[in-house]
């Protein structure tokens, strides 16, 4: 029998039947698992928690990216769920991120009559919050008190289990048994969700070089979301932040883990006191000398609650201020010893700096705890530097031209915040930045909150004064939109700051309308009252509280505040 043509003899039938089946489909189980873990890896967590119910095989895959960066606060569900995920087989090791939320109940815990008078305080500040922004929340009607007697309840229990925690160091204990069993944790983030201001980005994880993501915080549920008082940071003045970073740097120190991203803010500046002989970043050995992102938020002074400012009489706001100078005054010689400047002169690969100081004196604005100096080697070079923060630094123009010039091969943002030139001029300053960073890599130089200067012209050397706003509070200002464009621009060839467009910086807290709500008749005549408000109030023998206190007669600075 013949064979047909083309056919060899050698093919079969069942060859030729095999030739006119379809071919097989492929399926996500027969892709190689390195390719399943690059899909999952750019899937949301939706998306991996979907895949994750697939079949077992999937579920395991899936695993590896379910929970690559957790938030938590002190508190004993997140507690417990922390030890839950540390226990699995697989979650712990591909856990890449940690942010521990800086949130506390104050103490002393509220009685029932105090914690219904901060319900309603809290829905009237809410209300008009909302009306403010024409929002339908504006008209809600108040919370039954039924109702807020059964949430005293449940803060009563929170608040309970909260010191006991703390009490007996459970949140160290806790924390060292799961950061252990998190081989590859990356980064660190210690923060309260709304004071650590993050511009948004790409997380260092992910291989970006912008900062972290600023919504972690903002957008995820908390434990206190139940109740109906306010949280506060840290539950102790002078102890902001301190214990929290305090503990998650224990836990990373024991593990022996060499962290790339470390973010904290806000912290309370005796943190650094190397002398009190407490646990700090001092002593982490080399454990953070691999940081390719460092981002330092620092509070150089008491956390002052508004409205114990807008209660207070002119005697209380007197002392309320002069103890906010005093500690800006220790910060400031604690931070003239160098403690952050060599901290981060240990971090030589580093991409992303951020260091700031916030609140300083915002009754005074020429006392700022820190120099440029203080803070950053000005004589060193990091070569991978792309983004560049400095915030409530005093300094000069030549040495901040100096230093950020010497990193214009790597340098791609720059942000300066409420800066103060001590006997130099923004207006030399920012044309000098100009021709300087004219630079293909360039792609942001911002300058936000206040400038404080002085002219350096012949017969001009009189105080410079501008404000930019804030892009994360009331927003940027107009000028600060057109120092934007000088740099960025090169077809704006004049300099936007003049004498001409200088303004005083705006004091929030005594413009705030809780303040002019605030019944203060009978504490001083109207007259006087809207001195006050105006930030122009003469006060009797005893102090001004807008003035440094070398000028009130009954204030004795200590020997160690001076040089």
């Amino acid at each position: 029998m013949s064979q047909p043509q083309g056919q060899t003899p050698q093919q079969t039938d069942d060859t030729i039947m095999s030739e006119h089946e379809p071919p097989k489909k492929l399926t996500l189980l027969d892709l190689p698992p390195e390719i399943l873990h690059q899909v999952c890896a750019h899937l949301p967590l939706k998306s991996i928690r979907s895949f994750r119910l697939t079949n077992r095989f999937l579920g395991e895959i899936g695993a590896c990216h379910a929970l690559p960066e957790l938030v938590f606060y002190l508190h004993t569900t997140d507690f417990a769920a922390l030890r839950s995920i540390a226990s699995h087989p697989i979650y712990p090791r591909f856990v890449r991120s940690l942010v521990y939320g800086c949130d506390l109940l104050p103490s002393p815990r509220l009685s029932l009559k105090q914690y219904i008078a901060e319900c309603r305080r809290m829905e009237k500040r809410r209300a008009k919050m909302h009306a403010r922004h024409a929002c339908d929340e504006a008209n809600r009607p108040p919370k039954p008190q039924a109702e807020v007697r059964e949430s005293y309840k449940e803060y009563k229990r929170v608040h309970q289990a909260q010191e006991e925690i703390m009490r007996d160091e459970r949140d160290y204990e806790i924390l060292r048994e799961v950061v252990g069993k998190m081989t590859n944790l990356k980064e660190v983030m210690v923060s309260s969700d709304f004071e650590f201001r993050v511009a948004s980005g790409t997380s260092s994880s992910d291989g970006g070089n912008g900062p972290m993501k600023s919504d972690t915080l903002r957008n995820c549920r908390t434990p206190f979301d139940k109740l109906d008082c306010l949280t506060q940071l840290d539950g102790e003045k002078g102890q902001e932040g301190v214990r929290h970073l305090r503990a998650i740097l224990m836990a990373v120190k024991e593990a022996g883990i060499e962290l790339k991203s470390l973010c904290a803010g806000l912290i309370h500046w005796s943190f650094f006191n190397e002398a009190l002989g407490n646990f700090g970043f001092h002593s982490m050995g080399n454990l953070l000398a691999n940081l390719t992102r460092f981002e330092l938020l620092v509070l150089p002074g008491p956390s002052q609650d508004p409205e114990d400012f807008q209660r207070a009489d002119a005697i209380e706001m007197n002392n309320m201020s002069i103890d906010v100078m005093e500690e800006i005054y220790r910060c400031q010689g604690l931070m003239r010893t160098g403690v952050i400047r060599n901290l981060v002169k240990g971090m030589p690969n580093l991409e992303v700096l951020s260091i700031g100081f916030m609140d300083h004196a915002e009754d005074n604005d020429f006392i700022f705890p820190a120099r440029l100096q203080d803070v950053v080697p000005l004589n060193h070079t990091f070569p991978n530097l792309e983004s560049l923060k400095l915030e409530g630094l005093e300094t000069e123009r030549q040495e901040l031209t100096d230093f950020v010039v010497r990193h214009k091969d790597s340098l791609m943002r720059l942000e300066l915040r409420d800066m103060r030139l001590v006997t130099t001029s923004w207006r030399k300053l920012l044309p000098e930045l100009r021709y300087e960073l004219k630079t293909e890599l360039m792609e942001e130089v911002s300058i936000y909150g206040m400038a404080l200067g002085m002219g350096e012209e012949d017969g001009d050397q009189e105080l410079e004064e501008w404000f930019m706003g804030d892009p994360e509070d009331h927003g940027a200002t107009e000028l600060a939109t057109k120092v934007q464009k000088f740099f960025m621009s090169p077809s704006v060839s004049d300099c936007p700051l003049s004498r001409e467009n200088m303004e005083p910086i705006p004091d929030d807290d005594l413009m705030d309308e809780d303040i002019l709500d605030h019944p203060l008749e009978g504490l001083m005549p109207d007259h006087e009252l809207a001195e006050l408000i105006l930030g122009g109030m003469h006060f009797p023998p005893g102090g001004h509280p807008f003035e440094d206190p070398f000028d009130d007669p009954s204030f004795e600075a200590p020997g160690e505040w001076l040089d």
